[in-house]
């Protein structure tokens, strides 16, 4: 029985050994894996924030665009021929409209390179339709994309007026 135990201690510690000798073969192994996997982490970190800021930016640049738009459509022309009322929008009044609530709101400084795309009145004159286009600078990324992002957004007001 003691043979036994002296064979089976024998045995463990050439087991042992040869373990230790088999993972000293694989030292180091794992530090490339683990860089790597933080360098793709990172990566997606950034490529997510980036996103994030440029969806958000969007985002605040429609609702000026809304605003742009709403404000166009409260300039209409009342027309009275006939003793029918109509009202009326034009490209002028539409595109001035615009311009003016634009630098109301300081939209400018809220935006990189802000301006305004198209700003016009439909065929029938009851709706205003307007386009901004803007740059987004994400953070982490301006090495990538130097120019920005660049971002439009289109906005529809229309005139309903009821007797």
């Amino acid at each position: 029985m003691t043979q036994m135990k002296s064979l089976g201690i024998r045995y463990r510690r050439m087991c042992g050994a040869r373990l230790r000798q088999d993972l000293s073969g694989e030292s180091g192994q794992s530090t490339p894996l683990i860089i790597g996997l933080l360098a793709i982490a990172l990566l997606v970190v950034t490529v997510m924030l980036a996103a994030t800021q440029v969806n958000g930016q969007a985002r605040r640049l429609l609702g000026v665009a809304d605003g742009a738009s709403t404000a166009a459509a409260d300039d209409y022309l009342v027309d009275l021929q006939g003793g029918d009322l109509s009202v009326k929008l034009t490209n002028a009044t539409v595109q001035e409209s615009v311009a003016s609530y634009l630098s109301e709101t300081n939209a400018s400084n809220k935006f990189t390179e802000l301006r305004i795309l198209e700003a016009t009145a439909s065929p029938d004159g009851r709706t205003a339709h307007v386009r901004l286009g803007a740059s987004v600078h994400p953070p982490l990324v301006n090495w990538i994309v130097p120019d920005g992002v660049t971002i439009s957004v289109e906005s529809d007001a229309r005139v309903h007026l009821e007797q």
